[in-house]
Formats: C-alpha cells, structure tokens, sequence
C-alpha cells in the first residue's frame, strides 16, 4: 500500500501499546527473537503464495514472519496458534493486509510528525533514550528506518482499532469484578450471597419407593422452572420447610465460603437471577436461586484493578477482532495458492 516500507518486521523493539489490539504479540525491549543477521532474503525461494483483494503475499514475507518474527501482529484467525508456524505467520500477514487495507480506505495516516511525536511518547514511558533505542536496533541488525515504518504502521493499526473496534468495547466495573473472581483463588471469601432454597427432604430411613418418588418430584419442580415458574411460586408449592414456604425459600445473607462445598460448587458460577440444578445430599434435595450476588472487594482486588482492566480489554478486544476478521475475510477476495 506503499506507506508499510519494507516488508520485514522485527519482534524486538515495539510499542507494547498495540497489544490491546486482540491478539497482537510483541515483545518489547529485549532481545528475544532471532537475530536479523542470521536470515538474510537471498536465502529465501520467492513466490506468490496468497492474494488478498488483488493485494500480493510472497512466499518470502511469510517465511520471514517465521524465521525473524513476529509470528502474530494482528490474529492467526482462522488459525491458532497451536497450529504450524508457516500456517500461523501466512494468516497473520492476510489479517494484517486486511487491516492496513481497511485504514486506508478510513484514510488513516500516520505523517511524520506524528510518527516522531508518537515514538518520543513511547521512548518517555519506558524511559529509554533514542541512543539505547539505536543501540538495541543496532544489536539485532534493524536499520532505524525500517523500525520507524513499523512503529508507523503500529500506530495505524493503533488507530484502526480506535475507530472500528473500540465504541464496540464496553467493560464495566461488574465485568472487571467478574474476571478477577474468575482468576484468582479468592472467590468464596468475596462473595456474600442472597439465596431463597428448595428443601425436599428424604429423612434417613426412607423406604426406596418413596425415595425415588421424591427424586421424580424434585426433577418435576426443576422442570416447572424451566417452564417460567417463578422461584418463590415453586417455593410455597412443593418446599417441605414450612416457613420457608411462608418466606418464599427466603435465607439470610451468606458468605459463599461458608456453604457446605457441595452448595458452593453448584453456586459459586451463577449470575442473579439463575438457579441450580437439583442438588442431593444424604437428607434430601436441593435447589438454591441467587437472589443477589454481591462482590465485597479487597486490598488485592483493589491494588490489581488498572491491570485486570487492561487484561479484560485486551481479551475482549481479541474475540471484537476476530468478529470483525471473520466478517472482513467474507466479504474479500482472497486466494491462498498452495494447500497448507
């Protein structure tokens, strides 16, 4: 598209800022891939290997993405990254081409104010001088002026992202609360829960006809609230607590850690609103509704929330573009020329 330079990239010195950009993998300051010098192109057999919207791909880029990195710049979509290397970096480079495609018809640009602007923010976060930038570019064999055309194609895609993806983006303090439970071993300790219950009881003792008679009951209330029975309703209808039929299964508030771990187990992934399946235990059956879940917080919580935040919009701005590349690569033209 002719703003890109070279068709090299390098995965050592890069904006660390394109990461919430989905799956866009860079590694920044250290040395960590494949040093430049060890690949050169006259190693490399050239040919045309894939076209996206009339856009050519070589055989050459894609094995340069595989021996020099990076691997990923924007998603392997459809691929994983389990998947074969040459097949990982060939889908990245089409996402890729789909993308700077879709900025240029935005006519979005990077000049080279904004570039340099860009890239004194970027070298004032880290609190790096340009002369270790040079020095660390000139370690792994990257000529700056074709690290710079990368950084500018990385602040184009920085923008594309802002403008295609990001209004689509929505986290809330919920969500945020929702993915720290969901990663850290702490979720019962902060959790207080509002409960109503279902008791069918079946004492010690009961004759086997009338045990299983009460497991076909507690299966029939299960399916009335499949059906839309309200929970309080089912409660005053089929619970043997008598006042919990006057309370409508109504508990007191509870902290998840201290239910009996079989109740935790069937409780703790549940959103308000939503109720277990049938829970047996040696006295009888079980069915608990989450009237209200309520995340109480903590030192840890608080002290890890920017970086929850910004590891919840990256994951979600991953499954955004993968979305958009599905839709993107239905609408393209693109032709791979040999079967990987």
């Amino acid at each position: 598209m002719g703003r890109n330079g070279s068709k090299q990239h390098t995965n050592q010195i890069v904006p660390q800022f394109i990461k919430s950009l989905g799956t866009l993998v860079f590694m920044a300051l250290g040395v960590t891939g494949i040093a430049a010098s060890g690949w050169s192109a006259e190693q490399l057999i050239d040919r045309l290997i894939a076209e996206v919207n009339g856009e050519a791909i070589t055989f050459s880029e894609v094995e340069t993405k595989v021996k020099k990195g990076p691997l990923v710049e924007v998603s392997p979509y459809p691929a994983s990254e389990s998947d074969p290397p040459f097949k990982v970096a060939l889908n990245d480079k089409i996402n890729k081409t789909l993308v700077m495609q879709k900025a240029e018809e935005q006519n979005i640009e990077v000049s080279d104010t904004e570039l340099e602007e860009g890239m004194a923010r970027w070298l004032k976060g880290r609190n790096m001088t340009k002369d270790a930038l040079l020095e660390s570019l000139k370690q792994e064999g990257v000529p700056y002026d074709q690290y710079k055309e990368d950084f500018r194609s990385y602040m184009i895609i920085s923008e594309f992202q802002g403008r295609e993806l990001q209004s689509q983006l929505k986290i809330t303090d919920r969500d945020i609360q929702l993915y720290y439970l969901r990663n850290s071993g702490s979720v019962a300790e902060n959790i207080k829960l509002t409960l109503r219950q279902i008791t069918i009881d079946v004492p010690s003792g009961t004759v086997d006809a009338i045990r299983e008679g009460k497991k076909q009951l507690v299966e029939k209330v299960y399916q009335e609230l499949e059906g839309g029975m309200p929970f309080d309703q089912a409660v005053k209808i089929y619970s043997d607590n008598e006042s919990a039929r006057e309370s409508g299964g109504l508990m007191p508030q509870i902290y998840l850690k201290d239910l009996a771990p079989t109740f935790q187990s069937a409780i703790k992934d549940l959103d308000e609103g939503r109720y277990t399946r049938p829970i047996e235990t040696p006295g009888g059956y079980y069915i608990f509704y989450v009237s209200k879940k309520e995340f109480t917080g903590s030192d840890d919580y608080q002290k890890q929330k920017p970086q929850l935040e910004a590891a919840l919009r990256q994951e979600e701005m991953t499954k955004l573009l993968s979305k958009w590349l599905e839709s993107q690569r239905r609408r393209s033209n693109i032709k791979i020329r040999e079967k990987l």
